[in-house]
């Protein structure tokens, strides 16, 4: 366990963006009335030019009233040759970033700055789960021959970093954390799904699977609904975690369920999104995509949003499954659109943009591009304005620009 050391200097450089509006720079060098004009004039020509370009953004008519369809500007980004495969947490003011090598950042989500580092030992296994005063860390220890010697699961301060307490457990836990009121639920490597107590790891109960749940739960108040390694979704009794109900697929579940009124919607590796009663877990009907679909079915009015490993993103009719539109990427998309407003977001697997669409009808409305040699290698995170994407040289941060702001950026390493 450390804490980011003040007396250690932090580099840090400052770059020339290419985000998607690029504004004119500004200077502290007094400047004539007649100097003034001119710049204006300038100014006023380049913002009319980069009205322009933002257009084409947009494909014709497709408008938006969504904060996703305005200009996205870097505001900074943190590299790393230590960059995860596995998503950031965002928590009001914070971003909690894990490490391919084991540590955990806490970083300013304004600035980036480093707030505090944590190195909880091991390989972090799943994402990171934040509870009001704490945050949970599983990890997969690592035996002195490389292999792997069994799963700890750490409580650390928000505040500070500091340890609360850590428990160890035969295996790794694998699927993304779940802090919900006084428990946390996790997968594990063992085949089965826990619920833990967030005060100690103790385990109040656990339900056994046929294969490793990597599954991301999603817990209500009459039940939790999660997938597996052995294409089951499973309905369990959150009290004392009894089974509900079970359907079986064809494929790995990984991705969360989504929940209704009615039904539970979710995809699966044989290529399907489902849509099961609630109450029975009887089948209401089925879609077929052309790929294996890891990614959360959204649920927007009356639509599904999907996104397949076939490189399309799909809108299904929530009442039967029906095709409504579809748009095809150029990588494969295993993170669920990010829906706000009237418009989803969605980043391809690898790839070096995230697209705006219109949830009725699929234009696009927007594109972000990252720079060269940066690709999106977990799910993007959207909150407060503010779009958090992991790629494989660390974390980008972009914020949708809704006034004039000045143009800043960092590296921080």
């Amino acid at each position: 366990m450390s804490f980011l050391n003040r007396a250690r200097p932090i580099r840090i450089v400052a770059l020339a963006l290419v985000p998607l509006v690029v504004l004119g720079q500004s200077s502290d060098k007094p400047t004539s009335s007649t100097q003034s004009k001119q710049r204006r004039k300038a100014d006023s020509e380049k913002k009319g030019r980069h009205a322009q370009e933002q257009e084409t953004k947009a494909e014709a008519g497709a408008t938006s009233t969504s904060p996703l369809a305005l200009p996205f500007k870097r505001a900074w980004q943190y590299l790393t040759d230590s960059a995860s495969t596995l998503p950031p947490s965002v928590a009001g003011a914070h971003i909690y970033l894990p490490l391919a090598g084991g540590r955990v950042l806490c970083l300013d989500r304004e600035t980036g700055s480093l707030l505090w580092s944590s190195d909880p030992g091991g390989i972090i296994s799943a994402p990171i789960a934040v509870a009001e005063n704490s945050v949970f860390i599983a990890t997969n220890k690592v035996g002195d021959d490389g292999s792997e010697a069994g799963g700890s699961l750490r409580a650390v301060d928000r505040a500070t970093g500091l340890t609360v307490w850590v428990k160890d457990y035969q295996r790794p836990f694998t699927s993304p954390l779940a802090a919900v009121a006084d428990r946390l639920y996790a997968g594990s490597a063992d085949g089965a799904f826990y619920a833990l107590s967030p005060k100690s790891g103790d385990v109040l109960w656990k339900v056994e699977t046929r294969d490793v749940v990597r599954g991301s739960a999603l817990v209500t108040d009459h039940a939790i609904y999660f997938g597996g390694d052995d294409g089951a979704v499973r309905a369990i009794e959150p009290e004392r975690g009894q089974l509900i109900w079970k359907f079986q697929t064809g494929g790995k579940i990984i991705g969360q369920p989504s929940v209704d009124e009615r039904a539970v919607y979710f995809g699966s590796g044989d290529g399907y999104v489902y849509s099961i009663e609630s109450q029975t877990g009887k089948l209401r009907w089925r879609s077929r995509t052309g790929a294996a679909v890891e990614a959360s079915p959204v649920i927007v009015g009356d639509r599904l949003l999907v996104a397949s490993f076939d490189n399309f993103v799909y809108a299904l009719a929530r009442s039967t499954g029906d095709r409504l539109w579809k748009r095809r990427l150029e990588n494969r998309i295993s993170f669920a659109p990010i829906v706000d407003g009237d418009a989803n977001l969605v980043a391809p697997l690898r790839g070096d943009y995230v697209a705006v669409f219109l949830n009725s009808d699929g234009r696009r409305v927007n594109l972000y591009q990252l720079d060269k040699d940066f690709e999106i290698v977990a799910d993007p995170v959207f909150s407060h304005s503010t779009l958090v994407l992991a790629t494989n040289r660390g974390l980008v941060v972009a914020t949708a620009a809704r006034v004039k702001d000045s143009q800043t950026s960092a590296i921080k390493k």
